[in-house]
């Protein structure tokens, strides 16, 4: 979702809050090696003087010179290292120490937003949707299990009661969310009313927020009004298409038109080719959604997506 003025805002201010933090105790800890660990000043100064003639050099285009200086400029580096050791410090010490090493806490990696800032996005974004009342109450941690039959087995989960099955999908999510992102990959859950889908999108949004992952989810409906608001207004909005993982709720329950059906197809092929996470809930089968989008989009979801069908009665009713 596309952030206002005030919510960019933001995000700035926290990052530079953060840079500014690491800067500043990496800077005190450079003065108390000045004091403490003597000889160390005169070392720096020698390195720092070498260094300028070997630009000068550079610059002139005096690469025997270059080689000439740089065994004296090691020698120095080694003895600096040397003092900070016995005076019990280490280089790194002296190294500012940013929240992300990707950018420097600068919100910027490689032209393009870094994975802190889309998780600072998401959280923002989060927050206004009031999405964080409902993670509290709906995760990993309240999953009850006993709400489901472990009575009768099912062809369908491998001869398992709905119970076991589900124990199953929740360990495996878990894990997944746990190792992510060296575990990746697409999913689509599906399954009639009530059996779970939402809840578990829910539960996977927490556990990979909770690791510093940044998430975005939507309803079908809500995601294809953003899309339409934002061809109205004229806006762009990369985060649905960056953000790590997206998780869109109910899919087929939204009004469906050739603009929505084009629009979907781009989302999942942007998604795949950039090697983004999508999990996706809908009670339709494919069959109905190849009537709503077409056959392109489901052929899409087929040979990139797993499904994990969720059996049972609908827990909502009691």
């Amino acid at each position: 979702m596309a952030l206002t003025a005030e919510q960019f805002h933001e995000i700035q201010e926290i990052l530079s809050e953060r840079r500014f933090r690491a800067e500043k105790e990496a800077l005190e800890k450079q003065r108390e090696v000045l004091e403490k660990v003597s000889g160390y000043a005169d070392l720096d100064e020698k390195l720092r003087t070498l260094s300028i003639s070997a630009m000068e050099k550079a610059q002139e285009g005096d690469a025997e010179a270059i080689r000439a200086l740089r065994p004296a400029i090691q020698k120095i580096r080694e003895e600096k290292r040397v003092l900070l050791e016995k005076a019990g410090f280490s280089p790194e010490d002296l190294e500012a120490h940013y929240s992300c090493t990707l950018c420097r806490d600068s919100g910027i990696f490689e032209g393009k937003k870094c994975r802190c800032f889309m998780k600072l996005q998401g959280e923002i974004l989060y927050k206004q949707s009031k999405m964080g009342e409902i993670l509290e109450r709906e995760n990993f941690s309240r999953f009850q299990l006993e709400r489901f039959d472990n009575v009768e087995r099912k062809t369908q989960t491998g001869n398992k009661t709905v119970r076991e099955y589900m124990k199953d999908i929740r360990d495996y999510f878990y894990g997944y969310c746990q190792n992510y992102p060296e575990n990746q990959g697409n999913f689509i859950f599906t399954g009639g009313t009530g059996t779970g889908k939402t809840f578990f999108l829910h539960c996977i949004a927490k556990a990979l927020l909770d690791r510093g992952v940044s998430v975005l989810y939507f309803t079908a409906e809500g995601l294809f009004n953003h899309f339409s608001r934002l061809m109205r207004e004229g806006i762009e909005d990369e985060f649905v298409e960056e953000v790590d993982v997206l998780l869109l709720d109910d899919l087929g329950t939204e009004f469906s038109n050739s603009f929505t059906a084009s629009r979907f197809f781009n989302l999942l092929n942007q998604r795949i080719l950039t090697r983004k996470t999508m999990m996706i809930s809908t009670n339709l089968n494919f069959k109905d959604l190849r009537e709503l989008y077409s056959d392109r989009v489901v052929s899409r979801m087929m040979s990139d997506y797993e499904i994990i069908p969720l059996y049972g009665r609908d827990l909502r009713l009691g």
